[in-house]
C-alpha cells in the first residue's frame, strides 16, 4: 500500500516499522486501552500513507475519534523509532507524491479522451455505425436507431457543465473548499459537493485509488487549516469601538 506513496528511500524503514508494531503493542503502555490492540497492526500501513481518520473508521467500523486515537499512537511510535519516516509521512500532505501525479495525469487524460471521443460502439447492439449528436456526449446508432450516452456507465451523465470537469479535478487535487470552487468555476457549493462525491467514486472505480485517497487527504487538511485559522488568536475579533460601557 505504501510503496506507491512513500519515497523509495523510506520503504525499508516502513517495512522495519511494520515488523516492529506487534512488539510495540505488547510492550507499550500507550495501547493498553485500545481494544482490540491487534487492530493497530492493520491500521499502521494506513498511517504510513496518511489515510484520513474517516476512511480508517469506515473500514474497521470505528468512530472517527477511535480511529484518530489509534492513528495518533502509531504516529507517536513513528516519531520515536523512525523519525525520518515520520517526517516523510508528514510531507505527504505538503507535496504531491510521484505516483499521485502520475495517476492524476492518467485520470485527466482518460476523462479528456472520453469527452472528446467521436466514435463509440452502440451500447445496445454493438454496432460501430454510430453518430454523435448534440453538445452533450450523446450518440445515435444507425443500425438499431437507439440513442445512448457512454457517460452513463460511469454515472457522469448526471453531471452538467462537462467543460468544467477538468478544472474541477485540479481544484480537487489542491484540496480547495467548495466556496473557493464556487468562486473559481461558478458552480454552487451543493453542486461542488456532488461532483466531489461522484469523481472520487469514479477514481476508485477506475483503479485510481492512490489519487482518490490523496484528494481526500488534501481536502481534510484544508478544512482543518481553515478551522485553525478561525479559532486561533484574536485575528477575527472586531477591532472597532466597544459597544459596552465600562463600569465606573
Amino acid at each position: 500500500m505504501y510503496h506507491s506513496i512513500l519515497p523509495n528511500e523510506q520503504h525499508s524503514a516502513a517495512e522495519r516499522f511494520l515488523q516492529r508494531v506487534p512488539v510495540l503493542i505488547a510492550t507499550s503502555p500507550l495501547c493498553r486501552r485500545l481494544k482490540p490492540v491487534a487492530l493497530l497492526i492493520d491500521i499502521a500501513p494506513m498511517t504510513l500513507i496518511a489515510l484520513p481518520h474517516s476512511l480508517i473508521a469506515n473500514k474497521f467500523n470505528l468512530s472517527p475519534r477511535a480511529a484518530q486515537r489509534r492513528d495518533n499512537v502509531i504516529r507517536q511510535w513513528l516519531a520515536l523509532y523512525e523519525p525520518d519516516l515520520y517526517q516523510a509521512v508528514l510531507n505527504l500532505t505538503q507535496s504531491m507524491p510521484a505516483e499521485v501525479s502520475r495517476q492524476a495525469q492518467a485520470f485527466k487524460s482518460w476523462l479528456a479522451e472520453l469527452l472528446d471521443t467521436s466514435d463509440m460502439p452502440c451500447d445496445y447492439c454493438g454496432s460501430l455505425s454510430t453518430v454523435r449528436i448534440g453538445h452533450r456526449l450523446n450518440f445515435r446508432c444507425r443500425t438499431c436507431r437507439r440513442t445512448f450516452n457512454p457517460l452513463k456507465k460511469y454515472y457522469l451523465d448526471k453531471l452538467s457543465h462537462c467543460e468544467r470537469w477538468l478544472p474541477f479535478i485540479d481544484l480537487l487535487l489542491q484540496g480547495e473548499t467548495f466556496k473557493t470552487i464556487n468562486q473559481q468555476l461558478g458552480i454552487n457549493t451543493d453542486t461542488a459537493a456532488k461532483w466531489q462525491r461522484y469523481f472520487l467514486g469514479i477514481m476508485e472505480l477506475q483503479g485510481f485509488l492512490v489519487l482518490a485517497n490523496y484528494c481526500q487527504i488534501k481536502r481534510r487538511q484544508r478544512c482543518r487549516q481553515i478551522w485553525l485559522d478561525i479559532h486561533t488568536g484574536d485575528t477575527f475579533l472586531p477591532t472597532g469601538k466597544s459597544h459596552f460601557r465600562s463600569k465606573s
